[in-house]
């Protein structure tokens, strides 16, 4: 591919998937290709790639919903139909405080059930399951097998929400480690 062209079809993808892709390329075509990507998409995927391998944070979308508990569904809903950096796909939308600290979540299924006078504080489910930017992978496929996640706010080390991890990223953790345990089993590494 022609670097314009590549850096047009990745800029379409997630953040997670530009860095997945990213991160299987040579360190300076990587290079190459960071510097011909938007400023705001660049520092967003430098960042990802410098979290451990094996972390939340390299697998974290950094496109994802949050809301002040304080609102109402009304309002949500006129954000979400007003706002551009609204993800393709999301499966809740989190709920955070003013310090932009997550305290609970909706999921979609529930906001859309309700009215538009009902507040975000009384429809979320609290004490969400939350990802530290640093949690291991095979710890973030048990969470959301252990609660059934579809999906989950990922924290720095402040508590502050930076990104969320979804159920297709979990299953792509958990197809890679059975083609992994079917090669030992088969004597390959």
């Amino acid at each position: 591919f022609e670097t314009d062209h590549l850096v047009r079809l990745l800029s379409t993808l997630d953040t997670d998937d530009i860095t997945y892709v990213l991160e299987t390329c040579d360190i300076n075509f990587r290079k190459k290709i960071l510097r011909s990507m938007s400023k705001d998409l660049q520092k967003l995927i430098k960042k990802a790639l410098n979290y451990s391998e094996d972390s939340a944070g390299r697998i974290m979308q950094t496109d994802y919903v949050s809301v002040p508990v304080n609102w109402t569904i009304g309002q949500v809903v006129d954000y979400l139909r007003m706002s551009k950096r609204i993800p393709e796909e999301f499966y809740a939308l989190f709920a955070v405080d003013s310090r932009h600290i997550p305290v609970g979540t909706v999921p979609l299924y529930r906001a859309m059930r309700n009215e538009r006078n009902a507040i975000i504080s009384e429809i979320m489910t609290i004490n969400p399951k939350i990802v530290a930017v640093n949690d291991k992978r095979q710890d973030i496929a048990f969470l959301f097998d252990q609660y059934e996640l579809t999906s989950a706010p990922v924290v720095d080390v402040r508590g502050r929400l930076i990104g969320m991890i979804t159920i297709d990223d979990v299953v792509d953790l958990i197809r890679e480690k059975a083609d992994e345990d079917i090669l030992k089993l088969g004597g390959v590494s």
